[in-house]
């Protein structure tokens, strides 16, 4: 089993537990920082392994190297049709593939931060768009050649974060390179507007600001 952009390893982690002494998972990511953190965590586990490989293009693998492609949290950063053909090169046939997407306009405060952002004349998309919704997941599923098995919708609830977590979090993400076109003021006034409201928010109801709703969506290669 892969585990594409596996960061710290969680999923993977999980899943050498499921495949037990039998399987073996390798958990693939871009940053040597995030492996090394995934190494340590998962240093019980005799059947999970660690590689720096680009989850979108898997130049090192072999088509038909894998019984199963995982990808938990890591479709926001990764190119819809070119990570998707990759991981339909690397499965064998009849192979599974799993990944889980946050609905269209969430989480509520990245939706907050883009709106604040149109206070300044930015116009930021929502980076959740492509798979934002079951039906997307399928036909992008469907597009990669995979036949769609099922989608399941369910809801976690994120960490709660100070003000400033938040922000930091917003303003430097790499979906929203266009925050970089303000100057010195409007860039602080758009910081203070945003965590104004985003403290507000959490005042009133923190259960549901933090509340997301996300799609796991499966496939086999045809």
């Amino acid at each position: 089993m892969l585990d594409a952009a596996t960061g710290t390893g969680f999923a993977a982690k999980a899943a050498a537990r499921v495949v037990g002494a039998r399987g073996q998972v390798i958990g693939a990511d871009i940053s040597q920082g995030m492996l090394a953190q995934a190494e340590r965590l998962s240093a019980d586990l005799g059947n999970v392994t660690y590689v720096r490989a680009d989850a979108s293009r898997l130049d090192d693998f072999d088509g038909g190297s894998f019984d199963a492609v995982i990808c938990s949290a890591g479709m926001l950063y990764l190119p819809l049709e070119e990570t998707l053909s990759a991981w339909h090169r690397v499965l064998k046939p009849d192979g599974l593939v799993g990944f889980s997407a946050m609905w269209e306009g969430f989480p509520l405060l990245a939706r907050l931060f883009r709106d604040c952002a149109t206070e300044f004349g930015l116009d930021l998309a929502d980076p959740m768009t492509a798979l934002g919704n079951e039906r997307r997941c399928e036909d992008a599923l469907v597009r990669a050649g995979f036949t769609c098995t099922r989608t399941v919708a369910e809801v976690v609830m994120l960490p709660g974060s100070d003000a400033g977590q938040v922000w930091r979090l917003n303003s430097g993400s790499p979906h929203y390179p266009e925050i970089r076109a303000l100057g010195p003021g409007d860039l602080s006034a758009l910081e203070t507007r945003f965590t104004s409201e985003v403290r507000r928010l959490m005042a009133e109801d923190e259960a549901t600001t933090l509340r997301a709703p996300v799609i796991y969506a499966f496939g086999r290669k045809c």
